[in-house]
């Protein structure tokens, strides 16, 4: 699964942006979406500039909206996979457009989930705290 914060840096709609998943290094991917509403399960940009209005389900949501398609706006999505899980052997990357073509300058905060069976190998050391905040640029 995946949860996706967006903080917009210019007014206008960010969405339209393709998901693509690729796993275990093909240049192929098996999924190539539509829109970035599309894939959290809310179409026509979660009601658009004067109707957006947050909402959860069981798989899929968008539980927190401010100021949707403004400067400044704020978007919590979140979908998981667990009715339609993406398998893989080795590897799975999933991107998103920022924008139609990546045509914008949003900030996008996101997270991946998934399940793992033994074994598996150690995980690295987290870097320091500081490290990884990240530093917040509005244009």
């Amino acid at each position: 699964g995946v949860t996706l914060g967006i903080l917009q840096n210019a007014n206008g709609w960010f969405g339209e942006g393709d998901e693509m998943v690729f796993v275990d290094n093909n240049s192929k991917p098996v999924i190539n979406g539509t829109g970035t509403e599309d894939y959290f399960c809310g179409a026509w940009d979660f009601g658009g500039l004067n109707g957006a209005v947050p909402f959860g389900n069981l798989y899929n949501g968008a539980p927190y909206i401010a100021l949707p398609e403004r400067a400044g706006g704020r978007y919590c999505l979140y979908r998981w996979h667990a009715d339609n899980p993406i398998t893989f052997r080795e590897s799975i990357k999933f991107t998103i457009e920022h924008g139609h073509a990546n045509d914008r300058a949003d900030n996008f905060y996101s997270v991946g989930y998934w399940y793992q069976s033994e074994p598996y190998t150690e995980f690295p050391a987290l870097p320091a705290v500081n490290d990884r905040i990240p530093a917040l640029h509005l244009l």
